[in-house]
């Protein structure tokens, strides 16, 4: 698959993991928190699915391990990051988000558009 080009319009989706570092529930309902945006020390950015490329099934995997945040691409872009396409051998809509998120984190987390987190 060619190189798909992140722009502004698009919107990303972030798997995370069903446990209480990474949600929090705000009025009765699940929020990604801003510890589910925070790349870690090893990695090269926040590994993301760019959504036009690829299925909300086929993103959360296992709805009993993990739930889905979606938000725009435009947050990260607007804020100097480079999303970049980086398609793995087993899932083409795989992107990254390049740096270091941890001081963006926050700014993520509130811009999510929908959360897709199925309780079991």
């Amino acid at each position: 698959m060619p190189n798909y080009k992140i722009i502004n319009t698009d919107n990303l989706y972030r798997r995370v993991p069903k446990n209480k570092f990474y949600w929090k529930n705000v009025n009765g309902k699940k929020v990604a928190s801003s510890y589910a945006f925070k790349t870690k020390p090893n990695e090269d950015g926040l590994s993301v699915n760019i959504k036009a490329l690829t299925t909300l099934e086929l993103t959360v995997e296992n709805p009993e391990l993990f739930g889905v945040a979606e938000f725009s691409a435009s947050i990260p872009l607007g804020l100097g990051f480079t999303c970049r396409h980086d398609p793995k051998t087993d899932n083409d809509a795989h992107a990254l988000i390049v740096g270091d998120t941890r001081r963006i984190a926050k700014k993520l987390s509130k811009a999510v558009i929908q959360v897709f987190y199925i309780e079991l």
